[in-house]
């Protein structure tokens, strides 16, 4: 049996050293990679998904790309957003990537239960999402659609620990379309999450940031939910989702919003470990559009 998964995860070039108990250099953000860097670390980390069971082995089988042959069978992991958030947080990064790979491998452990209607959210992902799940083919092809910029909303199934991409299989199991996944997803989301923004948009001046729910970056998928917050700025809303459990949004109207939005956004995906997009979008009746930089510095 062979299942390919995403370590939906922001694993450092430096987890090498962390892993054999030397010093990460602090560079402050994300540079460049080199091949060394990132041999380096698939090696590191093959040595973490090893450590997860005695009858767990894993090797690299491509740039930031693991294989993990484990009792119940074997996946693919692939670091990439786990890299980047290393290269960005050296000092976090051991401990979050051990405990992210130990919940993939229990994951997988613990097989794909059958789905369940109320499991159903979206997320809200960049392009390179759906290209590597493209690349990893077969079951993993994500029921998707695209939004905006370069984001995608992907249909997900919100497990306790882990949040799974939707599959075929899935939908052949709930008896539902692409399109009828989705739109569940999206309700179960708002459900889930319009207390929140309510609660938020109470707040008259400066920029609105709502943190610490994985999901939030997705209700920029929702933008009808937006409509009675951009009502009360004159339709006048910039909204930015600098990573997955962040989204910040602000009065367009009051000056030099766009570049109190862009700051934050910046700052927040520094430090993220699953960054999302740094773009800034307006508000509108129809849905989100991208403020070009030119525009968003005369704002």
């Amino acid at each position: 049996m062979r299942r390919a998964l995403r370590v939906e995860a922001a694993v450092v070039a430096s987890v090498a050293a962390i892993v054999a108990g030397g010093v990460a250099p602090s560079t402050g953000q994300e540079t460049g990679a080199t091949a060394a860097d990132v041999g380096d670390f698939a090696a590191a980390c093959v040595k973490l998904y090893e450590e997860t069971g005695p009858n767990v082995a894993a090797r690299v089988v491509g740039p930031l790309e693991i294989e993990v042959r484990t009792p119940q069978g074997t996946f693919t992991a692939y670091l990439d957003t786990l890299y980047s958030f290393c290269k960005r947080d050296h000092s976090a990064c051991a401990g979050y990537a051990r405990s992210q790979i130990a919940a993939m491998t229990a994951a997988f452990a613990a097989g794909r239960t059958a789905p369940d209607l109320a499991e159903l959210r979206v997320t809200v992902r960049p392009s390179s999402y759906i290209d590597q799940m493209a690349a990893a083919g077969g079951k993993s092809d994500p029921v998707a659609e695209p939004l905006v910029d370069d984001l995608w909303v992907i249909g997900v199934r919100d497990r306790p620990t882990t949040i799974e991409t939707l599959g075929k299989g899935d939908l052949d199991a709930l008896k539902l379309t692409a399109d009828e996944a989705l739109a569940a997803g999206k309700r179960n989301l708002e459900a889930t999450l319009r207390s929140q923004l309510e609660a938020a948009a109470r707040v008259e001046t400066g920029v609105v940031a709502l943190r610490g729910d994985d999901y939030l970056a997705s209700l920029l998928a929702l933008p009808d939910l937006w409509a009675p917050i951009a009502e009360k700025f004159d339709g006048e809303l910039y909204v930015a989702v600098p990573a997955s459990d962040v989204v910040l949004f602000a009065d367009a109207r009051e000056k030099g919003a766009a570049a109190a939005v862009e700051r934050a956004a910046r700052d927040y995906a520094l430090r993220a470990k699953r960054p999302i997009s740094l773009s800034l979008f307006a508000w509108t009746p129809t849905g989100w559009e991208v403020v070009p930089p030119e525009a968003a510095g005369k704002r």
